[in-house]
């Protein structure tokens, strides 16, 4: 069953410990993954907020991006109301 989400339940999700982003109309939970981020905490910039414009324009995704798309697949908890 599909799960749906405000932007206002995602936004109380904003710590490295509980950090949810949203990317396109979909949510994410990426706290499991926040540790293994290579940029560190730069990825707690986005926690609680959309992420959509953000993510293609970090040079590094380029490279990184197929790697990128399954994780977020794999995060992948809801979409967005």
């Amino acid at each position: 069953m599909t799960k749906y989400f405000s932007a206002n339940e995602v936004a109380r999700h904003c710590t490295h410990d509980d950090l949810w982003i949203i990317y396109g109309n979909k949510v994410y939970d990426l706290t499991p993954y926040y540790k293994e981020h290579p940029g560190g905490t730069a990825l707690l910039r986005y926690a609680g907020k959309n992420a959509t414009s953000a993510l293609p324009m970090v040079n590094s995704h380029g490279i990184a991006w197929n790697f990128i798309t399954k994780k977020l697949e794999e995060c992948q908890i809801g979409i967005l109301k």
